[in-house]
């Protein structure tokens, strides 16, 4: 079924986009062929329960129904010299009862866009962006709070440039800017603004046509707009990376990726030295059936607030099984271990998170799809007042034109 294919390489590339942060790990955007101009226009309605064990004063839980709309899309041109492809994702969600400060409709819109080009065989620049503002927390990029806070502006752009020297030696330098703006200026919000610039030099050696080596520096600097401070110094930090690492292909379903060594990190607050780890393993059965499993431990600037430091390690499995030309089921459970550091203001503690989401999509007619998708996510801290669960059911009908 031809549409229902669309349907799914849409999800795709809007996967490749909410990729862009952790997801990316190990990964370059894979150009698998040409798209027309697609367009989608999705109606759904689920029910959403948000639970706080031991309530915050001012905040209160949530049980509400929801109805969502929205419209997308995608187009991908896959040229030998400037393969690129885009993808839009506009929808406005009402909550039934009020969810949060009295508010009841939302929105969740996205933009990707994905091009390179090869200006010789020795050279190739590439630019990955993304930008999303929106209410739900993504679990894909890392950056955002597990919990429900409102609406976001989230942005990302990665630039590389790529040089062969030799058939076996070739650099990569590269330039990220990432940043969060939370539109609620509730001071638990405020605090989590933040925007992060990564400069990186790799140098990789092939040791085969499956195997390479490489190392790595990174200079990264985060800071935040609206800081908690309380008498406390900056939390704007610096961070220093020295990797190696190796890529390997034990086939053409089968990848993985590591980048493993030290990172320095600096602020004002404090300064320490710890390990840092990325890695991945990629399998894929088929152009639309594969399984992702990615890995991080390191500094992480997000949700920092009045704490000196925060080191997480992040680490998720994603998988997409198309059953029948028409079935497809996707899942994916993510797991983050957050060690604060406290100080004369605050004391420190461990968070445990846990995101789970499984969902399917059933081609009914020649470009219509039933969309169905379950998540539940958990956080356990050592602050009782951070404690928090919710479930989320969503079903809705896909069109393709």
């Amino acid at each position: 079924m031809k549409s229902l294919a669309l349907i799914l390489l849409a999800g795709v590339l809007v996967t490749q986009a909410r990729g862009q942060g952790l997801l990316a790990i190990g990964q370059n955007v894979d150009y698998t062929e040409n798209v027309p101009l697609t367009f989608s226009v999705k109606v759904s309605g689920g029910y959403d329960h948000i639970n706080y064990p031991n309530i915050p004063s001012g905040v209160s839980n949530l049980d509400s129904y929801f109805i969502q709309t929205g419209v997308g899309l995608t187009y991908a041109d896959i040229s030998k010299v400037t393969p690129w492809n885009v993808s839009t994702d506009l929808g406005v969600l009402r909550y039934l009862n009020n969810p949060l400060n009295g508010d009841k409709l939302y929105y969740n819109s996205r933009v990707a866009l994905n091009f390179a080009h090869s200006f010789s065989k020795r050279l190739k620049v590439s630019d990955n962006f993304y930008v999303a503002y929106e209410i739900e927390p993504d679990f894909g990029i890392g950056i955002t709070t597990g919990r429900l806070a409102g609406q976001y502006l989230y942005g990302y752009n990665n630039l590389s440039v790529a040089y062969a020297w030799t058939e076996r030696f070739s650099t990569t330098t590269g330039w990220t800017i990432q940043g969060i703006r939370y539109e609620d200026n509730r001071a638990a919000n405020a605090v989590n603004d933040l925007y992060t610039n990564t400069f990186s030099q790799q140098f990789s050696y092939s040791l085969s046509p499956s195997t390479s080596v490489n190392a790595e520096y990174r200079y990264a600097t985060t800071n935040y707009p609206n800081p908690s401070r309380n008498g406390l110094a900056s939390p704007d930090y610096r961070s220093h990376y020295l990797l190696v690492g190796v890529d390997q292909a034990w086939s053409q379903r089968l990848t993985g990726s590591l980048r493993a060594g030290a990172e320095f990190y600096e602020s004002d607050r404090v300064n320490k030295t710890a390990p840092y780890v990325e890695a991945s393993l990629n399998y894929k059965l088929n152009r639309r059936t594969n399984v992702r499993w990615y890995n991080e431990l390191g500094f992480d600037g997000s949700s920092l607030g009045q704490y000196n430091s925060r080191y997480a390690y992040r680490t998720g499995v994603v998988a997409n099984y198309q059953v029948a030309e028409h079935l497809s089921f996707n899942a994916g459970i993510h797991y983050v271990h957050d060690d604060y550091q406290g100080n004369t203001q605050i004391t420190s503690s461990n968070d445990n998170e846990v995101d789970l989401n499984i969902g399917f999509t059933l081609g009914l007619w020649k470009n219509v799809a039933l969309d169905a998708n379950y998540s539940y996510t958990t956080i356990a801290s050592d602050v009782n007042l951070n404690d928090y669960s919710r479930s989320r059911v969503n079903v809705g009908l896909n069109a393709t034109f």
